[in-house]
């Protein structure tokens, strides 16, 4: 029951990502500006989608999960937040490196990168250093399995809906 009640929940969550309200008219129409609702749905869609799998593929026991969630929770926000960064500092890198800038702003651009990217890797290597404890070989071996899969779902899924997305601006553009 609960496996049903998260994957429903994963669907509400990611069919209100592929079909956005209407934003309100904004000054500087060409500034798309953050919304942190939709941050916030996507990442619960996320841990909603985790939670749906994680159970079934590793192979866990409820009483095992249990102890495993605040893990998953805590993993899932921290990859958020870092992957926001992440994100961001490429974009600052790429700017950069268009415009010509000069050698120290490229070192402090690619500082910033290599932190996040850094980060991004020792948010793993936390993850699975609490969780892996829960775990035998096999569940272990399982995870891995499964994080590669869910990250190129969850890729697959972001593609999905910023391409719907910018259908939808597009055709209300026109």
């Amino acid at each position: 029951m609960k496996k049903i009640f998260a994957m429903l929940l994963l669907v509400v969550l990611t069919g209100s990502l592929a079909f956005p309200r209407p934003r309100e008219q904004r000054a500087d129409a060409g500034q798309r500006a953050p919304n942190p609702i939709n941050r916030r749905v996507l990442q619960d869609a996320v841990l909603g989608f985790y939670v749906s799998q994680f159970q079934q593929q590793a192979e866990v026991s409820s009483e095992v999960f249990a102890k495993i969630l605040p893990f998953l929770q805590q993993f899932v926000q921290d990859r958020f937040d870092i992957s926001q960064r992440r994100t961001r500092a490429l974009n600052q890198l790429r700017q950069a490196v268009q415009r010509g800038a000069p050698d120290e702003d490229l070192k402090r651009a690619v500082r910033e990168f290599d932190t996040a990217d850094a980060d991004f890797q020792s948010s793993q290597e936390k993850f699975l250093s609490n969780v892996d404890p829960l775990l035998d070989a096999r569940q272990q071996a399982k995870l891995r399995i499964f994080q590669v899969m869910a990250d190129n779902r969850m890729r697959q899924l972001l593609t999905s809906v910023q391409n719907q997305n910018r259908q939808n601006r597009q055709s209300t553009n026109q």
